[in-house]
């Protein structure tokens, strides 16, 4: 199955990056991510503080965005992806691939972060606004962060596509019991986070297009030497 192969790669990718060896990296790392979460939440403050997008908010901060659940996630997958044949005839191919493209954009998520999280340690600077938005100039990933959004934008429109469809939802909630009684409990969960956060939305457009409208916009003033940038996360 292209999605289980898919994922495998992702994963691969993922285990080679040097912070899994670099104890001060790893340190780095997860200020820069702490920092990152911090931001995203005060910028989106007013979207995310909206009673139908509160599941919504806690998927990108918690699910698509790395960190220490995503590590635990990872480490289960690589237990179980070797076996996971059994799975092709337990979930939509579909389903299989909105969980796969959540974890690719979840590993593009780190290792963006981590190229901001070397330049630092390599400067020998502590993660604030002003050291943040120095590291995002001098690491200038401008290209790779508008990729970044990108797949955010596609991550959720599969998945609302998914949830929309009653024969494929259906489908996945009959495959729970089976794909826990495997040991496939850690990419059902993932893949069924999304389409719980999902579901009190009307339209998932309603959120990510606001969303990714403001973080392009930062990712413009960021790029943009001559304009100073507040991200208002001291």
């Amino acid at each position: 199955m292209a999605a289980l192969a898919d994922l495998q790669q992702h994963l691969n990718r993922f285990w080679a990056l040097p912070h899994h060896q670099d104890e001060q990296l790893s340190i780095k790392l997860k200020e820069v991510q702490t920092w990152q979460q911090a931001r995203i939440r005060h910028t989106h403050r007013a979207l995310f503080e909206q009673p139908k997008n509160q599941l919504m908010a806690d998927y990108f901060l918690t699910q698509l965005y790395g960190g220490d659940e995503f590590k635990v996630l990872a480490e289960q997958l690589a237990r179980i992806l070797p076996k996971a044949k059994k799975l092709e005839r337990l979930a939509k191919e579909s389903a299989l691939e909105a969980g796969s493209m959540g974890i690719q954009a979840a590993i593009l998520a780190i290792e963006l972060d981590l190229h901001l999280a070397q330049w630092l340690l390599d400067q020998d600077l502590p993660v604030n606004e002003d050291n943040m938005l120095a590291a995002y100039r001098a690491v200038d990933e401008e290209a790779e962060r508008r990729v970044q959004i990108a797949n955010l934008k596609e991550v959720c429109y599969r998945t609302d596509k998914h949830l929309n469809s009653f024969m494929l939802k259906k489908a996945f909630g009959l495959a729970k019991t089976t794909a826990y009684r495997h040991g496939y409990q850690p990419l059902y969960d993932f893949i069924d986070t999304g389409f719980k956060a999902m579901k009190p939305l009307k339209s998932v457009s309603d959120f990510i297009e606001p969303f990714c409208k403001r973080e392009l916009l930062i990712v413009d003033d960021v790029h943009n030497s001559d304009k100073p940038v507040g991200f208002g996360v001291s």
